[in-house]
């Protein structure tokens, strides 16, 4: 049975369901940053997909870049599966701006995640929801 992993699970706010992934908000409002889980068993690789999944995942991807493009209007987006340090699958859909802590370089380890103010949370969880709901 899926589970999400448990430091997802910690890191992580919910915002929707796709086909094939959950979509989670990474609780760190330095960087509007979507992470997308499929929601199957025993997945460590995109390689571990089927044919069809993979298909899934890649529209999927394009459609958190599109959601966040349209809620943050940010200067780039970037995308990555690395799970070194989460084993199971999943993507992470950053919303990137000139301004961000870590222009230009990678976001991992250059400062500490700050989490959304709780006030600002709803706000920004029923935007990205209801962009998803509108399938931009």
């Amino acid at each position: 049975m899926f589970q999400l992993h448990e430091q997802l699970r910690r890191d992580t706010l919910p915002i929707c369901r796709m086909k094939l992934c959950l979509v989670q908000l990474m609780n760190d409002s330095q960087y509007p940053w979507l992470v997308l889980v499929p929601a199957a068993e025993n997945l460590t690789e995109i390689c571990d997909l089927s044919e069809k999944q993979r298909k899934l995942l890649i529209n999927e991807i394009a459609q958190a870049e599109r959601v966040l493009k349209h809620v943050f209007q940010p200067h780039k987006m970037n995308a990555a599966a690395l799970g070194n340090v989460v084993p199971q699958l999943h993507v992470h859909v950053i919303a990137r701006f000139k301004e961000d802590p870590a222009w230009p370089g990678p976001i991992w380890g250059k400062v500490e995640p700050k989490p959304y103010d709780p006030g600002d949370l709803r706000g920004i969880i029923t935007k990205l929801q209801n962009a998803f709901i509108a399938r931009l």
